[in-house]
């Protein structure tokens, strides 16, 4: 009879240590689930060019694929309303190498027109720039929101800055 308790004892002693490992492998696994594979987000916020002096507001929308938990590759339009309205397009990519800290860097093309003082365009230009940023997305279910801020250089240098509103898939 003794060695049958201590038999289902062992039984049920081992049996608990596989159901708490079983749930720390849920766990981890479900850690990146919560974000998704896609993300899309909006940005709202301003950017400010150190060239010109001048701060303007700016909405974006930005699209990320993870290729992994930590890497991901996406698509990214702002746009930016000033006395030259600019439109930026990039091809960023993503690193997240702690929770919700993510780093981007992105080549971008910018397309800008200026307007004269009727209201018309009398200046259109395309210039490339490099952009380096970072961000922090704080996760509620499948919705995230955060602080992001970039440094884009090119013909111009600007810092823009914002919060992020975004959805995983």
């Amino acid at each position: 009879m003794k060695n049958l308790i201590l038999l289902l004892l062992s039984l049920f002693l081992g049996n608990i240590g596989s159901s708490a490992q079983q749930t720390v492998v849920q766990t981890n696994s479900d850690h990146h689930s919560h974000a998704g594979t896609h993300h899309l987000a909006v940005f709202n916020g301003a950017t400010t060019n150190f060239t010109h002096k001048s701060t303007a507001y700016t909405v974006g929308l930005d699209y990320e694929y993870r290729i992994s938990e930590v890497i991901g590759l996406g698509l990214l339009s702002e746009l930016i309303l000033g006395d030259a309205n600019e439109v930026l397009v990039g091809i960023p990519v993503f690193v997240h190498p702690y929770k919700g800290l993510k780093l981007i860097a992105s080549p971008l093309v910018a397309f800008t027109a200026a307007h004269n003082s009727n209201g018309h365009e009398h200046k259109k230009a395309t210039d490339l720039y490099f952009r380096i940023g970072t961000g922090y997305d704080f996760h509620v279910n499948k919705l995230s929101f955060g602080p992001v801020v970039n440094f884009d250089v090119g013909k111009t240098t600007a810092l823009n800055y914002g919060l992020s509103f975004g959805y995983g898939l």
